[in-house]
């Protein structure tokens, strides 16, 4: 692969398009170690490095930096996701924003705490000027999330593209009412599943596959807004 350079970040194009940078690979290395010390029996599945033990009952999922894109380019939204699923299942969740006052959301499905604390989302307050948000508008265009992201528009919802973990995170805190994607990998959104289920968020999925690649995460109210 070659290397490129922005700003001080350097990185290399995968097989898939997507970036990575050696900050990726030091990172996911690095709990793979501490998990593999402390639970040499769960399995591992990350974003950079070949899966440990894939059918074991416990397996760890793990984004070293979600929002790589992003990171390259000097964007502080990004952030580091860790899961842990129970037979397939998203069971717990893990997610830190080091650019953002170092802020960590955990949960596990029933409820999430914010750096230690309970977490208490702000309520909905109506369609006019509710946040939509999705990483990117694009990718959703020609998928079947589309026609809710546009009924939502019409309705009187503000649409931006604060998407990866940022997305989800400002989802968690209420600030957001709606966050939308398409063509997720398991280590972009099963760690994030306990967090928005223990916020109290639905979700729903889409497509053909029942495996978190298309969904919608958000508050209630606007679920019945729009489907």
């Amino acid at each position: 692969m070659q290397d490129h350079q922005s700003g001080k970040t350097s990185w290399s194009f995968k097989q898939d398009g997507t970036r990575v940078t050696e900050v990726d690979f030091l990172i996911e290395d690095k709990l793979r170690e501490q998990i593999t010390s402390a639970y040499p029996n769960h399995g591992i599945s990350g974003e950079e490095r070949e899966p440990i033990n894939p059918n074991a009952d416990f397996v760890w999922v793990l984004d070293p930096i979600d929002g790589t894109f992003g990171f390259s380019k000097g964007v502080p939204l990004f952030g580091n996701l860790i899961g842990l699923t129970y037979k397939g299942r998203p069971m717990y969740g893990f997610l830190r924003l080091p650019m953002i006052n170092d802020t960590w959301i955990s949960g596990d499905c029933k409820q999430s705490i914010i750096n230690g604390k309970s977490l208490n989302p702000k309520a909905f307050s109506g369609m006019k000027d509710s946040l939509i948000l999705t990483t990117d508008q694009q990718t959703i265009i020609n998928s079947p999330i589309n026609k809710y992201w546009q009924k939502a528009i019409t309705l009187g919802a503000i649409a931006r593209t604060w998407g990866d973990c940022y997305g989800y995170y400002l989802l968690c805190l209420g600030e957001a009412d709606l966050m939308v994607d398409t063509g997720l990998k398991p280590y972009d959104i099963l760690p994030l599943i306990p967090i928005l289920l223990g916020a109290g968020m639905r979700i729903e999925q889409l497509g053909d596959e029942e495996n978190f690649s298309d969904i919608m995460a958000g508050k209630k109210e606007i679920f019945d807004a729009i489907i």
